[in-house]
């Protein structure tokens, strides 16, 4: 059993049917055509869900940062890193025709 965590993610954020189980399947194992989309295009994507019972989500860009027992304790990044991800993030899903616009995502993912 992991432990809670908490990530730090920029790009752009789908809610996934709790009941469509090929779409949670596909995502997990980014046979999803967004997933490969966006892997193609040198993006990141991130699957999963607050805690049991939550909707599932999935994020496409860059992870920023992982927080928790098992993943990273502290991570710093200076306005200039972030600005870059930032650049570099937007560029690459406009390549890839992701219409929507990037945001920076903070998502709790607690353990159950």
């Amino acid at each position: 059993m992991g432990a809670d965590s908490f990530i730090a993610f920029y790009g752009i954020k789908f809610e996934l049917d709790p009941d469509d189980e090929d779409e949670l399947d596909a995502c997990g194992a980014d046979t999803d055509p967004r997933c490969q989309k966006a892997r193609r295009a040198g993006l990141e994507t991130f699957t999963g869900r607050m805690t049991d019972g939550e909707d599932y989500f999935l994020y496409v860009g860059r992870r920023v940062a992982w927080l928790g027992i098992e993943h990273d304790q502290h991570l710093k990044q200076s306005a200039e890193q972030l600005a870059s991800i930032a650049t570099d993030v937007k560029a690459k899903l406009r390549a890839a025709d992701f219409a929507q616009a990037p945001e920076l995502h903070f998502q709790f993912i607690g353990q159950y």
